[in-house]
């Protein structure tokens, strides 16, 4: 039984032969031509009108929540809370000190506590990141913590964040999101 081939189309060779005219054979390697038995004549004939493609159909995106920013009242909060948030009347259920800690390190903490406060059901936690170095710069981790806040695994978790007191800009209060079903 021997092996029937099918003829290559016009259109193939054509492309064959434009790409060959592209390339730079080795040394010693001549550049396969393809025969001309192999070449179909190609029928003209007026081709119907493709359809266009149906658009992609995409997941309707969620709407995307405003940066948080420290010491505004977010929209969805009631002014009573906010209030007693701001005030530092909501107590924190936990307190996470960053003094000490590398940049690496206090993001995995933060990460942590925002993630197991929310896991718990606990509504306030406070992160001391301290107010930096003396002589008026601003501390790395003071700088870091509120982007690492609006990162898009905790910034679904986190509802407002607050400094607790006005006179103290080393501490963050954050208002965890509660797991409404």
């Amino acid at each position: 039984m021997g092996i029937r081939r099918k003829p290559i189309p016009a259109a193939e060779l054509e492309a064959w032969a434009r790409y060959l005219r592209h390339v730079t054979p080795l040394p010693g390697v001549a550049v396969p031509m393809p025969s001309e038995s192999a070449i179909i004549e190609r029928v003209v004939t007026p081709a119907a009108p493709t359809p266009a493609p149906p658009a992609p159909r995409t997941k309707p995106k969620a709407p995307r929540r405003a940066a948080l920013a420290i010491g505004v009242a977010p929209p969805g909060l009631d002014r009573a809370t906010w209030g007693r948030f701001r005030a530092g009347k909501i107590t924190p259920d936990r307190v996470l000190d960053l003094h000490g800690m590398t940049k690496p390190t206090a993001h995995v903490a933060v990460t942590a506590l925002i993630a197991g406060a929310a896991a718990q059901g606990l509504r306030c936690v406070e992160i001391v990141t301290g107010h930096g170095k003396r002589g008026g710069g601003e501390g790395v981790l003071r700088r870091e913590v509120p982007f690492w806040l609006n990162d898009s695994p905790l910034h679904a978790l986190i509802l407002a964040v607050c400094h607790p007191h006005a006179a103290n800009e080393g501490a963050l209060r954050v208002l965890i999101r509660r797991n409404r079903p």
